[in-house]
């Protein structure tokens, strides 16, 4: 990127430089080159003249160079790895042993004896028994009595009145009226209470005494020998295999990646800035004493 920049920026100087350097004209008049064209137009007054002119140019140039690039390679390199194994391996262990003893020894036993055993219990019995009571009794001690009570119209009196209702009422209006009575017998009450002897059967628990014989267990303790076994601990020791996880470290093979620097030579392409020299036509003077008239300022081609 910055060789381009350089090519760039020099390019660019050499076009300032070409376009502010004037065109030099020859001193004096040059066959026709063989390089310019034959169809030109022709003027009558004056033959067309050529000059020389130098132009710089960026030609490419191609070169080699030495380039060092990163390439990866694939390479196998030994190391020490570790792996488990259950590997056997000889302990000595002490284990505790249970040893039975049986001894004789002399020991108070309690045992049970039956034995006859007088004894007084109660006995429970119903009987039957007649209570007499005495109760307060409410008895109604009244009577009968005759009394005067007022009555209606008779059924006959309805009836004579019904028919008799369009005569006169003077006569039965200025006669006072009479009320009817009836007798009828009443009840007076007269509450009085009563002493009543009332009788009834009960039900009564007797609990009667009765001696009677009884079998009873009775404890009764003796000495007597007997066989009893003991366990004792007793240390032992022995060998025993045993199954250890140990590290063992083997050779392993592996495959590694590395960068490695390589230098090659590579063909470039680069942009060089050239003088070239170009015919070009000049155009004819506009001098009317001269028509042919050449260019007064000569300069040098620099390369």
């Amino acid at each position: 990127m910055v060789w381009q920049r350089v090519r760039f920026a020099l390019l660019a100087a050499v076009v300032v430089a070409a376009a502010a350097l004037p065109i030099r004209a020859e001193d004096e008049k040059k066959p026709e080159p063989v390089g310019a064209p034959k169809d030109a137009p022709k003027v009558d007054s004056c033959p067309t003249q050529y000059r020389t002119i130098c132009e710089k140019v960026m030609v490419p140039e191609q070169y080699q160079c030495n380039v060092t690039t990163y390439k990866v390679v694939k390479s196998e390199e030994k190391y020490t790895a570790y792996k488990t194994e259950c590997v056997e391996e000889k302990r000595t262990v002490t284990v505790n042993k249970m040893v039975a003893e049986t001894k004789t020894e002399q020991r108070t036993v309690t045992t049970c004896v039956p034995t006859e055993e007088e004894r007084t219990t109660y006995k429970t019995s119903y009987v039957c028994k007649q209570v007499t009571e005495v109760k307060h009794k409410c008895v109604d001690k009244g009577h009968y009595e005759c009394k005067e009570v007022p009555c209606g119209p008779s059924m006959g009196e309805r009836l004579h009145k019904l028919c008799s209702r369009h005569s006169c009422e003077c006569e039965t209006s200025c006669q006072p009226a009479c009320p009817k009575t009836k007798s009828v017998k009443v009840w007076v009450p007269c509450p009085t209470y009563v002493d009543v002897p009332c009788t009834r059967t009960v039900r009564e628990c007797v609990r009667t005494p009765v001696t009677c014989k009884v079998t009873v267990m009775k404890p009764v303790q003796k000495t007597e020998p007997c066989q009893v076994t003991k366990y004792t601990c007793v240390p032992e020791t022995k060998e025993v295999m045993v199954k250890v996880q140990k590290c063992v470290p083997y050779e392993a093979t592996r495959t590694v990646c590395k960068c490695v620097p390589t230098t090659e030579t590579v063909t470039k392409t680069r942009m060089v800035c050239k003088t070239v020299e170009k015919q070009v036509p000049v155009q004819p003077c506009e001098s009317a004493s001269n028509p042919c008239c050449e260019p007064k300022h000569h300069f040098k081609c620099f390369r």
